[in-house]
């Protein structure tokens, strides 16, 4: 893979004349791995090439084990300008709308990883070392207690980040509405992108439709201490107990909790 990649280089410069002026030539940017790949990650990568004048370049699919090896993986790009590359691992429903890596809409995010990083290439050949963080929290969302057969909840989680900017992978800002398919042991799973502010909502529903409880979900994270901001998000367990007839909210390796009241 890696002489394959380098023959079809060697050949695409050899087609600029020594006589004609380079600088309209096209470089090579060689993306690989810096070492660090967060927990969990897996699945091929998403790569996505731009200028200050175009969004996007070059978008494609490409085998993990070409970002792995340095010198698997080599784009084309302009020579003597700014460069962004962004690479995404896990990208499974989520598409390319515009200039966004979008979450459909009554979609959650996929299982998203990124790294970003930018080159300006004056001669032959530039490179890339970009690590892969987690970029996306996973809310695990339980019924517990003494729970009947046919006693049913649904959860809704309301937001405002639909996927990643591109270039530079921030969160966009866009309308996310999800509600998760109940799994065994009454537990509800989603994934949420990185968020842009406290506006995350959490709905909770009675089987027959009507509102149990809306909480300020992001707000009562930052309470307790949680940072969108982080490198690699960290997932976030909530409880609804029927006994106590209280909502809970645990982060992993927190050592906090918090204990909202609620109607049930």
């Amino acid at each position: 893979m890696k002489k394959l990649s380098l023959l079809f280089a060697i050949l695409a410069l050899a087609a600029c004349s020594v006589k004609e002026d380079r600088g309209f030539c096209p470089a090579w940017c060689v993306v690989y791995s810096d070492g660090y790949v967060a927990e969990g990650c897996k699945g091929n990568l998403t790569c996505n090439v731009a200028t200050d004048l175009q969004s996007s370049l070059d978008f494609g699919s490409r085998e993990f084990s070409c970002f792995e090896h340095r010198g698997d993986l080599v784009l084309e790009v302009p020579r003597n300008e700014q460069v962004y590359v962004d690479v995404f691992c896990g990208v499974d429903e989520m598409s390319l709308n515009g200039a966004v890596l979008a979450i459909p809409m009554g979609c959650c995010s996929d299982n998203v990883y990124s790294g970003h990083g930018r080159v300006f290439i004056h001669g032959e050949e530039g490179e890339a070392g970009l690590p892969l963080h987690k970029d996306f929290a996973e809310i695990i969302m339980q019924v517990r207690g003494d729970v009947p057969e046919d006693y049913e909840f649904s959860f809704r989680l309301l937001g405002n980040v639909d996927g990643y900017e591109l270039p530079g992978g921030k969160p966009h800002r866009g309308e996310f509405d999800y509600s998760p398919p109940k799994e065994p042991g009454h537990v509800y799973r989603a994934r949420v992108p990185r968020q842009l502010d406290d506006s995350l909502m959490l709905e909770i529903y009675h089987s027959d439709g009507s509102l149990v409880t809306r909480q300020k979900l992001g707000m009562i994270m930052r309470m307790l201490g949680y940072d969108w901001s982080s490198p690699d998000l960290k997932d976030i367990m909530l409880g609804v107990d029927l006994a106590a007839a209280s909502f809970t909210i645990e982060v992993e390796e927190w050592d906090n909790s918090e204990t909202i009241k609620i109607i049930m």
